[in-house]
């Protein structure tokens, strides 16, 4: 005999379309928000703070929630580590060149922040199935 009202553990579910976008909306908006932040520093200084907040805090970020899902593995496709590096390289020179184009325009960092967001939010969830592996 079973009980109805004890809630039955169900496996998580991949991740849908929406949540995907969800998710490179907000990484847009940080990203765009921390150039933003710095608006007006050497390029340098962007490259430095920007590659460690891609290459340092997000790869953190990501064996956090590794080790918390530890012992319950998740069906699917994963995040290919090479893919996600070279299409944040990328991002980060995109962004670098942008910035030294634009740094006699008034406000030139605020654009770049923009199209920031633009591109993760907009190109991200459309390249996300060629970052997958597996």
């Amino acid at each position: 005999m079973t009980r109805q009202d004890i809630p039955v553990a169900r496996p998580a579910a991949v991740a849908g379309p929406r949540a995907v976008k969800r998710v490179y909306r907000m990484a847009g908006l940080i990203m765009g928000g921390i150039w933003a932040w710095n608006a007006g520093e050497p390029v340098w200084e962007h490259a430095l703070k920007f590659g460690l907040l891609l290459f340092v805090g997000v790869p953190l970020l990501h064996l956090v929630q590794k080790r918390r899902t530890a012992g319950r593995p998740r069906p699917g496709p994963q995040l290919s580590l090479a893919r996600a590096v070279v299409a944040k390289g990328v991002l980060l020179a995109a962004a670098l060149v942008a910035s030294y184009l634009l740094r006699s325009t008034p406000h030139g960092d605020l654009y770049v922040a923009a199209g920031l967001f633009v591109a993760i939010a907009g190109i991200g969830p459309l390249l996300h199935r060629h970052l997958m592996a597996g």
